[in-house]
Order: structure tokens, then sequence, then C-alpha cells
């Protein structure tokens, strides 16, 4: 009716301290997504994310997630999202091409199993973009937040849109405020149904 009730508290089949289980939550369904940024299996806080599905009313862990190429730091887990099959984990501190230039990872679903299909990057990466802090995806379209990128002034910000064709991510625009001005942060947050997208800049001034 109207009234919410707990349903379950779930935790990591792994968990350790200080993994940060659940700085992300993300959920479509009857699956979940949780991110634990600083989950050091492999390195240290190279961070990763917990696949739950629900079978009447438990849920049941399905699948644990890490970056292929999981380096030291690299936080995977800062932001999650999900859609039917499809799930994005940014990871926000990626050094890959560059100090923090961040990156985020795709997920699909196969029965059960859940396999990296792509990691992705914006086209004009610099270092300490944050490219992934923020995430957000509707079927075959992903958008990402640099909420640390500077085009338009010092830290003003950006989200690049991704779209998918076959297995094959690309991107398709870079959007950034119409009055982008230094250190508003946009895509500090992000969010995108069909075919419109939100982006938070939240120290617009």
């Amino acid at each position: 009716g109207s009234t919410w009730t707990q349903q379950q508290k779930i935790q990591a089949s792994d968990a350790q301290a200080s993994d940060a289980f659940g700085f992300s939550v993300a959920i479509d369904g009857d699956t979940a997504i949780v991110g634990a940024r600083l989950e050091d299996t492999g390195a240290t806080n190279a961070g990763a994310a917990y696949i739950f599905t629900r079978s009447g009313s438990t849920w049941t862990e399905q699948q644990k997630i890490q970056a292929s190429d999981a380096q030291i730091g690299d936080t995977f887990g800062n932001s999650v999202a999900i859609s039917g099959d499809t799930a994005i984990v940014g990871a926000n501190s990626v050094d890959n091409v560059g100090s923090n230039v961040g990156a985020a990872y795709i997920f699909t679903r196969s029965g059960s199993t859940w396999t990296e299909q792509q990691k992705i990057q914006s086209s004009d990466i610099e270092p300490n973009d944050r490219f992934g802090y923020s995430v957000a995806v509707d079927g075959d379209v992903v958008i990402v937040g640099a909420y640390q990128e500077d085009t338009g002034g010092s830290n003003a910000g950006a989200a690049y849109i991704f779209t998918r064709s076959g297995s094959t991510w690309t991107q398709q625009q870079k959007i950034q405020a119409s009055n982008a001005g230094g250190n508003d942060q946009f895509g500090h947050s992000v969010a995108i149904s069909g075919d419109t997208a939100i982006v938070g800049a939240l120290y617009e001034d």
C-alpha cells in the first residue's frame, strides 16, 4: 500500500574493514548493484561492486565485479548504475593516462554471469578530470560525469554521453552548461531517462 518496510540488510560476502560498501547504490527491478570503492581485492582501494538479485523477498549476492585492469587507488565503485542486463561502474581515480583521469566500466549479464563489455573514457581526457565520479544508464545510452573537467574554467565540469551499437560503446557528445564557469563542478551528479538527461552542478554561483 503506502507503507515502506525494511526488507533486508545486505552486505558483501567478503566484507572487510573500510571497504566503503554502500558508497553508491542503484536498482532496477529485482537486481541491485552496490559500490564498495575502497575494497582491496587485487590492490589497495582498487574497489569493487556487488550485484544482488531478489527471489521472492530474499536478496542474494549474484556476483562481485571488478575492473579487468584494477590498480591501487582506482576507487572502482565510486558510482554505479544499472538498467536491465547492463551495469556501469565509475572509477574516478583511474590513472592510466594521467593522475585521476578516471574511467567507467560497462558490464553485461548473460544468464546469471556479468562480464566486462568495455572500459570507456572521454575523447579529451586529462589529468584530474575525475571522469566516472557519477554515472547513469538507460538501455543503450550512458552518461558519465567528470566534475573537474576544465573546459570553460578550472573544474567547470562536463558530462559525456555514450551510445551502444552491437557491443561497442562510442562517445556521442560532450555536454556542458551554457553558462559554465570555474568550480561549478557540472557533472557531480547525472541521470538519464530515454532522450532526457540531467546534470548537477553543485557549486554554480
